[in-house]
């Protein structure tokens, strides 16, 4: 049986070819150069295989709209989420190195029990409690005791550790220290008298000023040091014993002079410099303790000739020994005592 479709594609088939002007006036494009041959082809294509093509979906026609199919939904599997984190766990510190008791009767041990047994015998006054609390103390004097004995041995048998090395200990031994320093210092002061001299300033209503001036007048005779009065007003001294004077032009002002009286030590020429000596009233010992130190400060006299004028012998321990122990000789007394000795004795000034 001939199927409906083939009877039509038949009929504009022959119609096409048989009159071209029909098929135009019947609407239809040119037909071009050989697509009868292909059309008639594909259509046989499909005759001979009616599930392929058209036939096999006829049911949906020949117009129709088709949509985009929907894009298949990705499931994404869902990420795990993150187990918790667990709580770190607390290291303990490891509980602190309990003391180790001293030994009983030390002085550690005298130390930390002796106020214990104190309150005990005063909140308690037994004739045990008491009793316990004096033999505690008598063990504790007895130490004192061979301590103090021990110490005056190494004292006395170690010229370093004696003070009576330094300076004699007894009444006339000290007298006679003080008579060579005084001797020294007077020397050393009038060597240091010839080479420097004295700013005085003042002011003409100072009534220390006026005292000043008669300590002054008696170092210039005893020392021979050259005394310039300097006056912060411009004016003469009532009383002075000095009558040559000079106004102060700038120079209170550049030294920092504050209050009168003040004093300076001066030396002029090569190495000279302007030092103070002190702003207010001094008596005369003070001025020569104050012009020798700073005078040896200042290289203007040598250790020597300082260290001369002093009632007690200088014998030091460097600052710097410390940097020279190692903790070898800290743990043994007897090197730590070597290396002390030692820095004592190149320390030392004769």
């Amino acid at each position: 049986m001939t199927h409906p479709m083939q009877i039509q594609l038949g009929f504009w088939l022959s119609l096409a070819i048989c009159c071209p002007a029909a098929a135009a006036v019947a609407g239809a494009a040119p037909v071009p150069a050989g697509w009868f041959s292909a059309s008639i082809d594909h259509q046989a294509a499909e005759y001979a295989n009616p599930d392929a093509g058209y036939f096999s979906d006829k049911e949906r026609g020949w117009f129709w709209y088709e949509h985009d199919p929907e894009p298949e939904e990705v499931h994404t599997p869902p990420v795990p989420a993150a187990p918790p984190k667990l709580p770190e766990a607390k290291t303990e510190p490891p509980p602190p190195a309990v003391a180790a008791e001293p030994v009983p009767l030390s002085v550690e041990w005298l130390r930390k029990n002796m106020v214990k047994y104190r309150d005990q015998a005063i909140d308690s006054p037994t004739q045990d409690n008491v009793a316990a609390y004096l033999y505690l103390q008598r063990v504790m004097m007895d130490k004192a005791e061979r301590f103090s004995q021990a110490f005056q041995g190494v004292v006395m048998a170690d010229p370093l550790l004696d003070e009576n090395t330094r300076r004699p200990i007894s009444t006339f031994g000290g007298n006679e220290q003080d008579a060579i320093a005084k001797k020294a210092q007077t020397a050393t002061l009038t060597k240091l008298g010839k080479m420097a001299g004295v700013w005085f300033f003042y002011e003409s209503t100072c009534q220390f000023c006026v005292k000043q001036a008669e300590v002054l007048k008696g170092l210039q005779t005893t020392y021979g040091f050259s005394i310039l009065p300097i006056a912060m007003d411009g004016l003469p001294l009532p009383g002075s014993p000095f009558k040559n004077y000079i106004a102060d032009n700038g120079q209170a002002r550049q030294l920092g002079v504050t209050m009168t009286p003040a004093l300076f030590l001066v030396k002029p020429g090569v190495g000279g410099s302007v030092i103070q000596i002190g702003q207010g009233l001094f008596a005369m010992n003070d001025i020569v303790e104050r012009s020798l130190s700073l005078a040896h400060t200042k290289q203007w006299i040598d250790g020597k000739e300082f260290d001369g004028t002093r009632p007690v012998k200088p014998l030091l321990v460097d600052s710097d020994v410390g940097s020279k122990l190692g903790s070898k000789a800290l743990e043994n007394p007897a090197k730590l005592v070597d290396l002390i000795r030692e820095n004592l004795k190149s320390g030392h000034r004769p």
